[in-house]
């Protein structure tokens, strides 16, 4: 086939995927930048590749000189999975201080990265932690491990790193990225927010014409390290952190070396092979028991792993763990959280037997304060209320008086106390319960239930009695407070219960009311 030769009909890319071939960039400073080809039995070396007339060439760039992309320099045999793992394993325990549990879900991440392409999200690794804490070493070790890694730390503002996702397609890693509230950081959010998805775009105007849109992916692997959680709780959940803490470990070098840079190329190298033997047995569909109800953005996480050792029982039974511990970290993440005591005081005021509650019960209960760390507003939990899940407040009577009741739906509370870490049988206890207009606290004696309230017990046939009179203002001047308590009204031989009190605070039924006291 004809190569051609004019420049700008060559397409330069550092990945090519064929019908049948893996095309990969490789770089060496001895032999500069090549292409390992892999037809599914070898690998062969070329400076270009021609598929239907079309001439593709490597990348050859500033930061490929300057190796600030971290390129394999050729295909490498890696022996077993095994015998791998314990290399990758050796090289961060040698670089790294962090926990055995999270070294191994590094691991799974590191040869995830390698084959990313094949799944539909991704979750994105997060040191957390001050300075000083190990969270750049955190980094230099994981980066230089994960598929064609590049540090955007530098990038001034985010269209540096729109383009360099769009021209590797590789590990993303972020420094520092505890972004102030600026246009660029919502850009970069963005990035972070709409990268764990296929498919997921970000718009752009044209710097040159705004009337042209540009479309850009960011779907692809990230590092972060942050001295603080994200705002963006999207963001944040998309995270799966480790808390640096420092090390005491004297054995840990203070400074990358030789050693440190000609490990991991080594290591990048068998991870090509690694790459080229298992990128097309992959499958992204698999289903695995796990044997633990999972939340769907734990299932995300799940279904990009365990496509990779779905055969290895050893492996699989480790993820099994690691991920169950994971779902109970976040679980006891949202219960401190200001929702997680919102829902909380639910928990506890249902538990207590409380059906009719308002906002200002769940503050109470909750002993809830604002930013101001001074008691928090009814008005102010209106937006928490509506985001975890519940419908707008009815107006009902309870103890005498109008409250704005909070709605209760069955399996809506099901869900968010499984959600928040509650046990969930005090939803079938307390919704079991006919919804009787004016209860307060729900007990039992002897085989009638009594609602009880701050004044009295009601009966159910008193209850009932009470919430047959007509309630409705019968004139301009009657106004909310109509529904202030239930008191008999003061006309004598009256036994009618009051709608309005007088000026002077006597109970008054419609039939007698006036507006004025009763002399």
């Amino acid at each position: 086939m004809k190569k051609k030769n004019n420049d700008d009909n060559i397409i330069r890319t550092s990945f090519i995927e064929t019908n049948d071939k893996l095309i990969e960039e490789c770089y060496s400073a001895e032999n500069g930048v090549c292409y390992a080809i892999w037809d599914g039995k070898e690998v062969k070396y070329a400076t270009d590749f021609i598929e239907d007339g079309q001439e593709f060439n490597p990348i050859f760039s500033e930061e490929v000189v300057n190796r600030a992309i971290h390129l394999p320099s050729k295909a490498e045999e890696y022996g077993t999975d095994e015998e791998l793992d314990k290399e990758i394993m050796d090289f961060i325990s040698k670089w790294l201080d962090i926990p055995d549990d999270f070294k191994t879900f590094a691991l799974w991440n590191i040869k995830r990265s390698w084959v990313y392409e094949r799944f539909h999200t991704l979750n994105y690794l997060r040191a957390l932690g001050d300075t000083g804490m190990g969270k750049s070493r955190f980094l230099d070790t994981l980066g230089a491990l994960h598929y064609k890694s590049i540090s955007t730390s530098g990038a001034t503002t985010s269209a540096p790193i729109f383009r360099i996702i769009k021209k590797w397609k590789g590990t993303v890693l972020m420094d520092e990225s505890d972004f102030t509230k600026t246009d660029e950081t919502q850009d970069i959010i963005k990035i972070i927010n709409m990268g764990y998805e296929k498919g997921k775009f970000v718009m752009r105007c044209d710097q040159n014409d705004n009337n042209i849109i540009n479309f850009f992916d960011p779907y692809c692997p990230k590092i972060l390290a942050t001295r603080k959680t994200f705002e963006d709780k999207a963001v944040e959940s998309r995270c799966i952190t480790h808390i640096m803490t420092g090390t005491t470990n004297t054995k840990i070098p203070t400074n990358l070396n030789d050693d440190f840079f000609d490990g991991a190329l080594k290591i990048r190298n068998k991870l090509l092979m690694w790459r080229f033997r298992n990128y097309w047995d992959i499958d992204p569909e698999v289903k695995v028991d796990l044997g633990t109800e999972l939340e769907s953005r734990v299932k995300q996480i799940v279904n990009s792993f365990v496509s990779m050792f779905c055969n290895d029982e050893k492996q699989l039974d480790k993820f099994k763990v690691f991920i169950k511990n994971y779902q109970e970290d976040l679980i006891d993440e949202r219960r401190t959280s200001f929702y997680g005591e919102v829902v909380g005081a639910i928990h506890e005021l249902l538990k207590e037997g409380y059906i009719k509650i308002n906002a200002q019960d769940v503050i109470d209960k909750g002993s809830l304060v604002g930013w101001d760390n001074k008691p928090a507003k009814p008005r102010g939990l209106t937006s928490v209320l509506k985001a975890l899940g519940f419908h707008k407040t009815k107006i009902a009577k309870v103890d005498g008086k109008t409250k704005r009741i909070i709605p209760l739906n069955e399996e809506h509370l099901t869900n968010l106390f499984k959600r928040y870490g509650y046990e969930v049988t005090v939803v079938t206890v307390i919704c079991g319960i006919p919804q009787i207009e004016n209860q307060g606290k729900v007990t039992e004696r002897g085989g009638l239930p009594i609602y009880r309230n701050n004044r009295n017990s009601v009966t159910q046939e008193k209850q009932q009695k009470i919430e047959e009179i007509d309630l409705t203002p019968q004139n301009s001047q009657e106004f909310e407070t109509n529904l202030i308590e239930f008191r008999k009204c003061s006309q004598p031989d009256c036994e009618n219960y009051e709608t309005n009190p007088d000026s002077e605070g006597n109970p008054f039924c419609k039939d007698h009311w006036t507006g004025y006291a009763k002399k």
